[in-house]
């Protein structure tokens, strides 16, 4: 069994700022392939419902922790244009990580579902 954690971040789009979120995601997207730990990134947008799709996996907890620290700008400037709507998380993450998920998880806006078993292939 692997320390893999895959998180699935719903986003609802502000109105009038789609043109603003795209680029805003591009750009983060564009720091994460060249900076970040993250094993996998895929961002997926529906303009007609005004909501996008952001699946992440991490080889472990640490290397979300670092995501977050080198990557808050970026984080903060998506979150501009956009609301998380549900934030899903499959794995086991360590204390710090689940503290970092607390409000998403408090308000019901998130969840962290542990693992049974799986493999991964790379």
């Amino acid at each position: 069994m692997t320390e893999q954690l895959l998180f699935r971040n719903l986003m609802r789009i502000t109105p009038g700022h789609l043109d603003e979120f795209r680029e805003a995601v591009k750009s983060a997207i564009n720091f994460v392939e060249s900076h970040a730990p993250q094993l996998m990134v895929q961002t997926f947008i529906d303009e007609k419902a005004m909501q996008a799709v952001s699946i992440q996996l991490y080889r472990n907890s640490e290397d979300v922790l670092s995501h977050w620290q080198m990557s808050d700008a970026h984080i903060n400037n998506v979150s501009a244009h956009c609301a998380v709507e549900r934030l899903e998380v499959y794995g086991a993450p360590n204390e710090e990580v689940a503290k970092g998920l607390a409000p998403f998880i408090g308000d019901g806006r998130g969840f962290i579902m542990p693992p049974l078993t799986g493999f991964s292939r790379f």
